[in-house]
This record gives C-alpha cells, structure tokens and sequence, in this order.
C-alpha cells in the first residue's frame, strides 16, 4: 500500500509522514530530500542547469544512496559521503525548486522512487506523488497551511542547522517559492482531485497524524 502526502515546504509533511509510517508500520519516503540532494550534487560539480547535456552527463554519473528510516534521522550520502545536513542549507533551498522543475532530473528521480516503492508499503511525501509519481495510491492527503505558520517552521530548521535567517525574508521565499511550483510546466504542486485537505494551521503534529491515521483505518 502506498499512502501519499503532499504540500508545499512548511506545512509538516515530513514530521508527519515518519510519525504516520511509525505508526502504521509502513516505510518512509522523503522524495523532497532527494531532489535537494541532486541540488546539492548540481552545485558541488558546478553544473551549468541551463545546459542540457551537462545535467544529462551529470546525472549519468550520480551515485546517490538514500536511506528514510522512521526511527533514526534521514540520511543521504552522495558519492560516498553523508550529505544529510548539507541538503538542508539555504543555498540548497533556494535552487531546488528550479532543478526540481527539470524533465531530466525528475525522469531519474521519479524511476528511483518508483524503485524504491515497489512491493512494499510506504508513506511518501512530496509535492506531486499524488498525481505524478503514485496517482493510483490507495489514500492521498494534501497538507496545507498559513504562510506565517509556515515560515516560523521553516525558521526553526534553519536554526536546527546553525543558519540564522530573518522571518519575513523566509516568508517571502516561501511565496516565491510556491508561485514557482504551482506554475511550473512539469509537474506542478496541485492537489489530487481525490486528495484529502488537512489544514495544519493550528494543528499540533500528533492531532495531523491522529487524522489521516483515521481516514485510513476508516476505509
């Protein structure tokens, strides 16, 4: 079975995802991680995303190993090297969106998700699992929230990885940042016509859990 989670950045879908999985005895699947992590591997090689052959050769030679386990933190190692935290920076969010966007990058990825998945029962969040990637999942959730709420989340990774940010700057990102993936050709944030909405707003993360958990026993 696959459970799908979608939503933009700051809604909760990853505390919630591994909370929902623990919980339900599922595996877990990040795909948000690994599309920063092909970010990361872009910027490190110093690839030229404007360049079609570049990221085509680039990703050729991508050694990417990625690891969600419920009860230990996320890790992705790139070549070799763990590079869990580095995927979180600012200089990560602030292009993932426009690597995220390419036909390319999201064929691999997509292919690798859909690998990882099969035969066996996940919850998988992300921007588009519900109507790209896994448009047959048995249950679809889509999570949204207030830009405010969002962005003191997002303020709070920040912090967790020693990056010092201002509040407004990251609100605004967010909004850019959502503009840019609703309105994207490929694959664009949008909700499942069959998806069901959870305002996390002024949920805590326990209450977002409790209620997606009830929809699926329900059925």
């Amino acid at each position: 079975m696959v459970i799908t989670i979608d939503g933009a950045a700051g809604v909760g879908k990853t505390t919630t995802a591994k909370k929902l999985a623990k919980k339900l005895g599922f595996r877990y699947l990040d795909t948000g991680a690994m599309y920063r992590a092909i970010t990361y591997f872009f910027i490190q090689h110093q690839v030229d995303i404007e360049s079609k052959d570049m990221v085509i050769s680039s990703l050729d030679t991508l050694k990417l190993d990625v690891s969600f386990p419920i009860d230990r933190p996320t890790k992705i190692v790139l070549d070799g090297k763990d590079i869990s935290q580095d995927i979180r920076k600012k200089v990560v969010t602030n292009q993932v969106s426009q690597v995220s966007a390419m036909k390319d990058v999201r064929k691999k990825m997509v292919k690798m998700q859909k690998e990882i998945v099969n035969n066996g029962n996940f919850v998988v969040e992300g921007r588009d699992i519900g109507t790209v990637v896994f448009p047959n999942a048995e249950h679809k959730f889509f999570l949204v929230a207030d830009y405010n709420i969002r962005a003191e989340r997002r303020l709070k990774d920040f912090d967790n990885i020693n990056e010092k940010l201002d509040l407004s700057d990251i609100r605004n990102d967010l909004i850019k940042r959502d503009k840019h993936d609703k309105n994207r050709k490929l694959s664009p944030l949008k909700k499942a016509e069959d998806a069901i909405v959870i305002d996390t707003s002024s949920c805590s993360v326990d209450e977002q859990v409790e209620s997606i958990y009830k929809y699926v026993e329900r059925v």
